[in-house]
């Protein structure tokens, strides 16, 4: 049996008038509202929503929607303090927040050679602010002696409280087959709930970090603080939020950097390791309804 096909409009008002539909059907059509991530596991199906979702493939995508979302430098000295303690980065903007491959890559550099003050990085401190919360963050970590890559909840005034969601250290003891997971001040309880840390306080996994991508979470509710490694919970600790004269420990910012040297994470070694790169593919913060 032959199947013929209805001919092709001849006639040059009929093209002209399904063109017409065509395009104004494409210019009104209105785009898709992008699929929110999935709850994650820990917190399905209690009654939490998505408030930030700094996605570096997706939404945050360029310096300019980045310089939107966050500042470079920590909140100390009217938010120009550029290193803590005896680190050897100092936090800049010379190509230490780059783009590539859907992922926002944290760069150290040596810039004045192996010393304090000779290598520049890149960090991250959020405009937002809240309390409590799920607090997710996918990075892969860069192998080095020295590297310090850390995730961390950090109170808008004054200090401690702290809650570091995940801090890797490459000193020689410690590297990046094993994490930390702390929290900071007095009103906390060293007595874990629950935990798979061993006796300093390290979690092992049985993988490299630096082989792949992970996710590092914390769930902070007003008593307890929650710490998990690609969804595997890790510790259960009492902790509140508050200064260490008992008062509210108030908003807290996130902050995600990629620190070098000093005492706990040693020297690195050799001009070799550097460029270093700390890859992020998102945070999220999921709060309560």
């Amino acid at each position: 049996m032959t199947t013929h096909r209805p001919s092709s409009p001849s006639h040059p008002w009929i093209v002209a008038a399904i063109a017409t539909v065509l395009i104004v059907s494409a210019v009104g059509a209105k785009p898709k509202p992008e699929k929110a991530p999935p709850e994650p596991a820990p917190i399905a199906g209690q009654h939490y929503r998505l408030v930030k979702n700094w996605d570096f493939g997706k939404n945050v995508t360029n310096r300019a929607q980045l310089d939107g979302e966050f500042f470079t430098r920590y909140i100390y000295n009217d938010g120009k303090l550029d290193t803590l303690n005896d680190e050897w980065e100092r936090y800049r903007d010379n190509d230490n927040h780059v783009f590539a491959d859907g992922v926002l890559k944290l760069t150290a550099r040596l810039t004045d050679g192996l010393k304090s003050g000779g290598i520049e990085s890149g960090m991250l401190r959020s405009k937002w602010t809240g309390k409590y919360g799920y607090y997710e963050c996918c990075l892969k970590v860069p192998k080095g002696r020295g590297m310090w890559p850390a995730f961390w909840i950090n109170p808008q005034v004054g200090w401690p409280p702290e809650i570091d969601i995940l801090e890797i250290v490459d000193n020689g003891r410690d590297n990046t087959k094993n994490s930390f997971h702390y929290v900071h001040g007095k009103n906390k309880d060293n007595a874990d709930l629950e935990t798979k840390l061993d006796k300093w306080g390290s979690y092992r996994p049985g993988f490299d970090y630096s082989d792949d991508f992970h996710t590092f979470s914390a769930l902070w509710t007003p008593d307890t603080v929650d710490h998990y490694v690609d969804g595997v919970r890790v510790a259960h600790r009492r902790y509140h939020w508050t200064h260490d004269d008992g008062s509210d420990g108030g908003p807290a910012h996130v902050l995600l950097n990629l620190a070098v040297g000093g005492s706990w994470p040693g020297p690195p070694l050799s001009a070799d390791e550097f460029p270093a790169e700390l890859a992020v593919k998102y945070i999220r913060v999921w709060q309560v309804k």
